[in-house]
């Protein structure tokens, strides 16, 4: 009787019937074929009426969408039907049934009873419904199946279908009315599909990129400020850095379940984090995958920077996107040394103190600034921020970001520079302020390094002085090669330790410095040109007449009392001590000199026979990356030791993306003064823990209580002497009474 009673209600409990569907399903396959019967003759009466809730439909669906994989025959148009029904009426769909209709699909994806490209292709359409949840589940399920479909192998021929179709979305936006618009929103949550696959390296290819830099003109500020944050931000997936930091502690897991008391929930956790460490322990063994920045992979970066100026110049968004905008156009124009020469009076303008985001601005020209540019255009830039941020007039922190804006330019254009600006700047080396100081400093240099002709003899330096007898001032358009070759410098200084291993490094290292103090040995006997290097060393023109007349020297030397205070004011070493100094000292010095000289060509001649003799394979390229980090490694812990001459960089890893730190345009600063904002958050801080400040009248809480309140709870003998005890024992009667109706009366006053 029970079963009979089952079997009557399975054609109205459908998920009963569900659930035994799954454990049995030929014996219940006649029930499922007329609920199958009953879905055909549903969604025909609902094509009717697309716009209504069915609640019996919905049911149904879930229920075939469910039981589908245990009768694949008599459900393989199911999966046809549904995605027909939505792109015919997904504008007036129930947004309950649509989201079921959604989820089922999603659900037939995942048992792989449907294709990937024709169901994605629907969903990238369905991002049109004004529906925020419905616009989630998609963009979490296209990312996921497009992830899992390229795990193995890349599948090109899905990736170019759904790239086309994304092209196609963002097009569709051009016409948009507004942001709120469907093709709009169809089109944000399309860019944010591309974006996201190529931070999680699937999609890394340039036809991405591309698809990405249309979006940066398109007519909707949402869409172009996305695209134009993906090109102006961080594209590597800082998630994944974030979960290897926080590996379980395995032993301690161990400890714990054999010290407590053994349960399968423990056993169970143990197991899972047992399998979670050797998941990570096996992706570290995976090969290196490398990710170029975006900015490289653009197919005509001089076209589309020109378009992007055109587009900046017609502009009427607000400032923070033409900021953007400008942003983007120095860093392409870094990265590739585009020219674009219209772009620099465009800054020009801009580069006033009271502008705003005036320093940003300031490295946006730093990062436009490359060696190709011609200098006739960079110089009124230099100009203008000279007149506007570097004069007395102006505070302390616009002079010192003047300066480091200069420096920053001039570092990368330095045949912008004139000898007479510059040495007005370096003026400033003794400023009061000491970020204006160091600014004046940092200039100084810088120019030591790359053209110290154009400084007074007094701010050369000892070695820049010495150097200026090989130093040939580099002209416009020309090139240095040395530094591309550094890699293959490194692995020709490396051939011979390949049978050592990649773990020996350090003893690498020592013995590099072992040969060089031996060839440092070699090179001390050099020709005697000691007149030549005494001129060279001099700094001022007296130096010569001293030179002839010994007897002169200490009488020129100190010509006043308040020069050499002067001098020893900055922290100069008194000439006549650098005079008296032995002069196998400069002899030695010169020797140095050439010693790096002659091992500088020996390196760069063992890379050119390097390049031109092998072919270079993965391991060797894998092996020149090592190398490289080895060598940071080491001129970080070790300054003096690595012995390249250089000034480095103050921001050498963002100089390869061609980006300009805003704190190296700022400098090193006292603590800025707080506005009423950040006093009042400060105050409100500093009130936490603390009682309310003001009168304590009326309130119980008291720190102490008074005399009379403590001797009440004194003992009698403690306060038997005292005079108001004694009288108390003498008072009358009539005394008594008197008080106690006083007291009676002082009661029901204070009640009132």
């Amino acid at each position: 009787m029970g079963k009979r009673n089952r079997a009557a209600l399975l054609p109205t409990n459908i998920p009963q019937l569900q659930n035994l569907i799954k454990r049995d399903p030929l014996s219940y396959k006649e029930e499922f074929l007329q609920q199958l019967r009953h879905f055909e003759s549903s969604r025909a009466i609902f094509e009717l009426k697309p716009e209504e809730l069915s609640t019996d439909f919905q049911d149904l669906i879930n229920f075939i969408a469910q039981v589908s994989p245990c009768y694949p025959e008599e459900t393989k148009e199911f999966p046809d039907q549904i995605i027909t029904l939505l792109s015919k009426h997904y504008q007036i769909l129930n947004a309950e049934l649509r989201r079921t209709m959604v989820s089922s699909l999603v659900l037939l994806r995942n048992r792989e009873m449907i294709s990937s490209t024709s169901l994605l292709s629907l969903f990238f359409t369905l991002f049109r419904c004004r529906d925020k949840v419905l616009r989630d589940i998609l963009y979490n399920h296209i990312v996921s199946d497009i992830k899992t479909s390229n795990q193995k192998a890349k599948n090109n021929k899905m990736n170019k279908t759904l790239q086309g179709f994304m092209y196609t979305m963002l097009t569709s936006a051009e016409g948009a009315a507004g942001t709120g618009s469907e093709n709009a929103i169809a089109a944000k949550r399309s860019l944010d599909v591309c974006i996201e696959l190529y931070r999680k390296n699937i999609w890394n290819d340039a036809k991405t990129v591309n698809v990405i830099a249309h979006a940066c003109f398109s007519p909707v500020t949402k869409i172009m400020v996305t695209a134009l944050q993906f090109f102006l931000g961080n594209n590597e997936d800082g998630d994944d850095s974030e979960d290897e930091d926080e590996l379980p502690d395995i032993k301690a897991m161990q400890h714990k379940q054999n010290v407590s008391k053994k349960t399968k929930s423990k056993a169970k956790q143990m197991d899972k984090m047992i399998t979670t460490l050797k998941k990570k322990q096996r992706a570290k063994k995976k090969a290196e995958t490398f990710n170029f920045s975006a900015l490289h992979l653009l197919n005509d970066p001089q076209g589309f920077t020109e378009k992007l100026y055109t587009h900046l110049a017609s502009s009427r968004e607000r400032h923070e996107v033409q900021l953007m905008l400008m942003n983007l156009i120095s860093r392409i124009i870094g990265v590739h040394k585009l020219t674009i020469l219209a772009f620099y009076p465009y800054l020009q303008k801009r580069l006033q103190p009271t502008q705003k985001d005036v320093t940003q601005i300031i490295a946006i020209a730093a990062q436009s600034s490359h060696d190709l540019v011609p200098p006739d255009v960079i110089e009124p830039v230099i100009q203008t921020l000279a007149n506007n941020f570097v004069t007395e007039h102006c505070a302390a922190e616009v002079m010192a970001a003047g300066l480091n804006g200069i420096r920053e330019i001039v570092s990368r254009c330095p045949l912008a520079m004139e000898a007479t600006l510059l040495q007005d700047l370096t003026e400033y080396k003794n400023h009061r302020d000491k970020g204006v100081m160091m600014a004046s400093r940092s200039l100084i240099g810088l120019f030591r390094e790359i053209n110290p002709e154009l400084l007074k003899k007094k701010d050369r330096g000892r070695n820049a002085a010495m150097n200026m007898r090989d130093y040939k001032p580099s002209q416009y358009g020309e090139s240095h090669n040395d530094g591309d070759l550094e890699g293959l410098q490194l692995l020709a200084e490396n051939a011979d330790d390949d049978n050592a291993g990649e773990d020996n490094w350090d003893e690498w290292e020592e013995a590099s410095e072992d040969e060089e103090d031996e060839v440092n040995g070699g090179w001390i006997n050099v020709s005697d040109d000691e007149a030549d290097l005494n001129i060279k060393l001099s700094d001022d023109d007296d130096s010569e007449s001293e030179d002839e007349n010994g007897v002169k020297k200490p009488k020129t030397k100190r010509l006043t009392v308040n020069k050499e205070r002067r001098l020893k004011k900055k922290g100069l070493l008194p000439k006549d001590e650098d005079e008296t100094a032995p002069k196998e000292e400069d002899e030695e010095t010169k020797a140095k000199r050439l010693q790096l000289q002659a091992e500088r060509k020996e390196k760069l001649a063992a890379a050119q026979l390097l390049a031109t003799t092998k072919i270079l394979t993965p391991a060797d390229f894998a092996k020149i990356e090592a190398l490289k980090l080895a060598k940071k490694a080491d001129e970080k812990l070790n300054p003096v030791r690595a012995g390249s001459g250089k000034r480095p960089a103050p921001a050498d890893d963002q100089q390869g993306e061609g980006e300009v730190s805003i704190g190296s345009i700022i400098g090193p600063r006292k603590k800025a003064k707080q506005d009423y904002a950040e006093r009042m958050e400060s105050i409100k801080n500093g009130r936490e823990g603390r009682e309310k400040f003001g009168s304590r009248k009326g309130s119980t809480e008291r720190g102490s209580t008074t005399n009379k309140e403590k001797s009440k709870g004194k003992n009698f003998m403690m306060i038997a002497h005292k005079r108001e005890v004694r009288e108390k024992k003498k008072m009358s009667l009539r005394e008594k009474q008197v008080q106690l109706h006083a007291h009676i009366k002082k009661q029901k006053m204070m009640k009132k």
